[in-house]
């Protein structure tokens, strides 16, 4: 490892030590927004958390989720690429590594919001079908199982009326993991300012 890769691993640690509590929930709903022209959200937030069982983010998306990347007036091929709405990981210096996020996109042709799972395992990226689609304002929450004797991420994902999963193995023997964050990306940017609000629930 050389001198930069162990400063950055020093820093992680150092602030794994005052973000990592015994609880990291959000006991109420927070606004995430992501600029015109920006990939993260803000407010931007580092946490980190240990030997979590469960986690459950209660969403809902803001009216200006209704984003268009367009080139020379036509939709470009950009508009099906997945932003990332929440997740975990496990590596501490890359989040594109043992990773289980959930990925949202904007389809302009049924005016609604595509989730789907989304893992970055033992160097994969792995992408899957829409699970569930929602409308901008509408309430949902997604929920993540993470079962360290079978090593498997459970998914599921609920709206009104409304319920689905899916699983995914890991390999992984890791304790500790950080939180993604909402984020614009794919290839593009945000076109324009997009929010949604978030409230994170977690069990040990």
């Amino acid at each position: 490892m050389g001198m930069r890769s162990k400063l950055i691993f020093c820093g992680v640690l150092f602030l794994a030590f005052f973000f990592i509590t015994n609880e990291k929930s959000e006991p109420t709903f927070k606004t995430y927004t992501v600029k015109k022209g920006r990939h993260f959200s803000f407010p931007r937030v580092l946490s980190f958390d240990r030997k979590v069982e469960k986690v459950r983010w209660d969403v809902i998306f803001a009216n200006n989720a209704d984003y268009l990347i367009a080139k020379n007036g036509k939709t470009n091929i950009d508009q099906k690429d997945w932003n990332k709405l929440c997740g975990v990981f496990y590596n501490l210096l890359n989040t594109r590594d043992e990773t289980a996020m959930i990925g949202w996109r904007y389809n302009q042709e049924t005016c609604l919001i595509e989730l789907a799972p989304y893992y970055h395992i033992d160097g994969s990226r792995d992408m899957f079908p829409p699970m569930m689609e929602v409308q901008r304002l509408e309430s949902f929450s997604v929920e993540l199982s993470i079962d360290r004797k079978v090593k498997k991420y459970k998914w599921k994902l609920q709206k009104l009326d409304f319920e689905t999963t899916h699983e995914m193995p890991f390999i992984h023997s890791r304790k500790t993991n950080g939180y993604i964050n909402f984020y614009f990306g794919g290839n593009q940017k945000a076109p324009q300012q997009v929010s949604c609000q978030m409230k994170r629930t977690v069990w040990k």
